[in-house]
């Protein structure tokens, strides 16, 4: 499973609403604004390239 599926599949209920940084199907960051968790994975992180995505409120359904 690749880091996008991770997101797509996994319950992020505890995220709702904030970013999140996912690395080998891992949340490594997670923070209230995109700049927040790019700082926080290139801190820790500084070579690898993580998904940053924000979790929806909402949940959209695709037909």
């Amino acid at each position: 499973m690749d880091n996008f599926e991770f997101f797509v599949k996994s319950d992020l209920g505890d995220f709702v609403g904030q970013w999140v940084a996912i690395l080998d199907n891992q949340i490594i960051a997670s923070g209230n604004s995109f700049k927040e968790v790019a700082e926080k994975v290139d801190k820790e992180f500084p070579k690898q390239k993580p998904l940053l995505a924000r979790v929806p409120e909402k949940i959209a359904h695709i037909l």
